[in-house]
């Protein structure tokens, strides 16, 4: 079996669970017994763009008061069969306009394609972010999901980051989270038009 020793620099390595809303608390009560993670509720829109070659571009962005962050994501699958590694390049928008940010995205050739609205229960820790969060398309379609993502950037091996998947799948393991009932479409996949 051939391993993977090369560091996850600018690779998303996560995994994704479609779960009922009834699940929440239990979902808060496992990951909170599970160590010491700092809390983030937060809500947040995404607009979609995309290309004609089918690649998209994701625009993050917050009205919350306390900090209005905002993100542009350029992210591209490297497995056409599933969705658990890709390329994410993250850039940070902060002052700008959404609609700004649309006409660059527009310049580059890209075109809008749906919003979401996201309310996220996050756990972060030096190694992992897991999450609890709930989606509301703008076409009225609700979803409520589970993620667990590898910290980015961390030095971790593609190996060691799945090492990590697992672990927090055995842990979530009572909420049936499973390795075969993972997700293979990523958000946009799921909601494009």
């Amino acid at each position: 079996m051939k391993t993977e020793t090369t560091e996850l620099k600018n690779i998303e390595l996560e995994v994704k669970f479609r779960i009922g809303l009834e699940k929440q608390f239990e979902f808060k009560n496992l990951v909170s017994e599970s160590g010491d993670f700092t809390f983030l509720y937060v809500e947040s829109d995404d607009i979609y763009y995309v290309n004609d070659d089918g690649d998209f571009l994701r625009y993050r962005f917050s009205d919350d008061k306390k900090e209005k962050r905002a993100e542009l994501t350029f992210k591209k699958k490297l497995n056409e069969h599933n969705n658990n590694k890709r390329i994410e390049v993250n850039l940070r928008v902060d002052p700008n306009t959404p609609e700004l940010v649309g006409d660059f995205a527009e310049g580059l050739g890209y075109k809008r394609n749906f919003r979401i609205n996201k309310s996220c229960h996050i756990y972060k820790k030096s190694d992992v972010t897991v999450v609890f969060y709930t989606v509301q398309c703008e076409n009225g379609t609700i979803d409520h999901f589970i993620e667990i993502e590898v910290a980015e950037n961390a030095g971790f091996t593609e190996d060691e980051g799945w090492g990590i998947i697992r672990e927090w799948e055995r842990k979530l393991e009572p909420l049936g989270i499973k390795p075969q009932n993972r997700l293979r479409k990523s958000l946009y996949e799921m909601y494009r038009r």
